[in-house]
């Protein structure tokens, strides 16, 4: 799937799955199979362990196993695991 001409606006957000994953993985990560153009453009942890990426169609990276997330996730689930630690801090 080509990511680079879906229009944002229309997206229907029910469709997209999300993958937080460990950030050893990144190297593996094949950018033309998800929304982010490259490792420079995921959601990365306050911590840098983990980031995320998200797709419609299952990159084949996941579905071979080359990949294992740490947790896969709608828009509402990623949108909760976002305002938590350790992708938000508490202080102020």
């Amino acid at each position: 799937m080509n990511y680079d001409n879906i229009d944002l606006s229309t997206l229907n957000y029910d469709t997209v799955t999300y993958g937080v994953i460990d950030i050893s993985f990144i190297g593996e990560v094949d950018f033309s199979q998800v929304f982010e153009n490259n490792a420079d453009t995921v959601r990365k942890s306050l911590d840098n362990k983990l980031f995320i990426i998200h797709w419609i169609t299952e990159p084949t990276f996941i579905e071979d196993g080359t990949i294992i997330p740490e947790g896969l996730y709608n828009h509402d689930e990623i949108l909760e695991v976002v305002r938590q630690e350790p992708w938000q801090s508490d202080e102020p």
